[in-house]
C-alpha cells in the first residue's frame, strides 16, 4: 500500500480542490493531513487514514497480498492488538492450525503444535537475552 499516501493527494486534489479545504470537510487538522501524506502514512492512527478512505471513496485493500480490509478484519485486529503475550500466541498457534485444516493438510494439529512449540522457544529465547529488573537497578 506504498501508494495509497500519493492517491489519497490526488484524490483530495481532485475532490476538494486542497488539503485545506478536505480537512475543513472531514474534522481532521490539516497539519494532521499534511504530515500523514508527506510520511507515507507512518504514525497516522488507523482509524484517521480509515475515515479520510472513506470520505474520499477509497477502499482500504493491501495490493500486494489481496487483503481486503473489511469491518470484520479490522475488528479481528484491534482485538488481536489488545491481546496480551498469551492471548496473541494462542490466536496464532488456532489460526496456523485452521489455515493448514483448510488447505487439506492431513497433520494440521501436530503442525500447530510444532509452530506453538517454536513460538514459545523463540519468547524463551528472547527472554533469557533482557535484564532482570534487580539487575538493572544495579
Amino acid at each position: 500500500m506504498e501508494n495509497l499516501p500519493q492517491l489519497i493527494e490526488q484524490e483530495i486534489k481532485k475532490q476538494f480542490k486542497s488539503v485545506k479545504r478536505f480537512s475543513e470537510e472531514i474534522g481532521i487538522p490539516q497539519t494532521t493531513l499534511v504530515s500523514a501524506i508527506k510520511n507515507g502514512l507512518k504514525g497516522t492512527a488507523y482509524e484517521t487514514v480509515v475515515k479520510v478512505c472513506e470520505k474520499l471513496g477509497i477502499e482500504l485493500v493491501n495490493y500486494n497480498s489481496h487483503i481486503v480490509m473489511t469491518d470484520d478484519v479490522i475488528n479481528l485486529i484491534n482485538m488481536y492488538n489488545a491481546l496480551d503475550e498469551k492471548g496473541a500466541h494462542a490466536v496464532m498457534a488456532f489460526a496456523a492450525m485452521e489455515f493448514n485444516r483448510s488447505k487439506g493438510n492431513d497433520d494440521y494439529i501436530e503442525q500447530a503444535i510444532s509452530r506453538s512449540n517454536e513460538m514459545a522457544e523463540r519468547k524463551m529465547s528472547e527472554a533469557q537475552f533482557m535484564p532482570s529488573p534487580v539487575d538493572e537497578i544495579y
